[in-house]
């Protein structure tokens, strides 16, 4: 006891042994720090954070959630990315949603459709329902509701049990779920039915239309549709795959084709309308892009410039003039957007439209994700 007595006043001693500085050493220290140069801030030269402000307006046909609603002063409609959902270990790593906005920066509808496809003289909005359709055009085997419009709005037709087939020349194919099938003019009229009992002898009864191996169909003008399957009854008989033939103005379904028609489509009619990719140093492949809405043809595609190590997607024109150098979508699986002479872009972390006549902002706004 008397020992641990004295271990302890011994470390009561040590701690009070302190060494202090001398008087010079202490002169020294002050002076020091009078003599020092203070660091100042100037804090009018640094330019604070600004988050980007959107830039757009409701258009007096908003819908919001809701469908779509025929009108005949919205001019051209693009689709635009308002949010989207974040996937992990998927094909893609971000899934977006889709609106409608104007040429004019004009917001319709709130980004609720799941993919926004546009065709020559059509456009076509899916929207993800548990009472929908599926079909050869469903994605990820989910139900959808569809809509069919006029490019500007001017007509809508809501698709209740149908699904996207084919479209050309004006003209867009659709099917029910009992196979029937609808040929629509961009007037959005049906000029053309084929009920699915027609196609019964051939493909039975539990088919579906743009399946993996069939049936398709194709066409080249408004009269004849060219039908190719490799799914039939009767797989003996039509060993290298069915053929048939539809005639658009009597309504009728044969093995042989019209009178005045070839036996096989001439796809070379479409290889010849194919456009030849100006020659762009730093662009390995151009993938042409046309206009959903003046049909002007551009090209995009990865592009390195030299200067930079890390190439980006550029949009040029026919004679391989740069437009736009961020014209970059590949995480949403859409590449680009191109109509009524805009751009689509993504600017910090906002989906904008640019004008490609002068590179001006028409449209832009923040992008929500599944955390916001």
């Amino acid at each position: 006891m008397k020992r641990l007595i004295a271990a302890l006043l011994f470390l009561l001693m040590l701690a009070g042994c302190t060494v202090r500085p001398s008087a010079q050493e202490e002169h020294e220290t002050q002076a020091d720090k009078e003599n020092a140069s203070p660091v100042y801030t100037d804090w009018s030269k640094l330019t604070p954070y600004e988050p980007a402000i959107d830039i757009y307006t409701y258009h007096a046909g908003y819908t919001a959630d809701g469908p779509l609603e025929a009108r005949g002063d919205y001019g051209a409609l693009l689709p635009y990315i308002g949010k989207y959902s974040v996937m992990e270990r998927y094909v893609i790593d971000a899934l977006p949603f889709y609106g409608l906005v104007t040429d004019k920066g004009e917001i319709v509808s709130e980004p609720v459709y799941a993919r926004i496809n546009f065709f020559d003289g059509f456009l076509l909005l899916y929207r993800g329902d548990p009472s929908g359709a599926t079909g050869g055009d469903a994605f990820a085997g989910g139900t959808y509701s569809r809509t069919l419009a006029a490019p500007d709005g001017r007509w809508v037709r809501e698709l209740e049990d149908s699904y996207y087939v084919a479209y050309g020349g004006g003209l867009l194919l659709t099917a029910e779920e009992d196979r029937s099938l609808d040929l629509w003019n961009t007037d959005g009229e049906i000029i053309s039915h084929f009920d699915g009992s027609a196609f019964a002898p051939w493909l039975g009864e539990s088919f579906i239309w743009g399946e993996e191996g069939g049936p398709y169909i194709d066409w080249t003008d408004d009269r004849v549709g060219y039908l190719m399957s490799y799914h039939v009854n009767d797989a003996e008989k039509y060993p290298g795959g069915l053929r048939l033939y539809l005639d658009f103005a009597e309504g009728t379904v044969s093995e042989e084709p019209p009178e005045g028609y070839p036996a096989e489509i001439d796809y070379s009619a479409f290889e010849d309308r194919y456009p030849v990719p100006p020659q762009i140093k730093g662009c390995n492949y151009l993938e042409p892009v046309t206009d959903i809405v003046t049909g002007e043809t551009y090209f995009h595609g990865y592009y390195r410039d030299g200067e930079s190590k890390q190439g980006r997607y550029a949009l040029f024109n026919g004679s391989g003039r740069l437009l736009v150098d961020n014209a970059d979508l590949w995480r949403f699986e859409t590449f680009i957007i191109v109509g009524a002479g805009l751009c689509s872009t993504v600017e910090d972390g906002c989906f904008c439209f640019r004008s490609l006549a002068d590179n001006s902002l028409v449209f832009r706004r923040f992008m929500r994700t599944n955390s916001d």
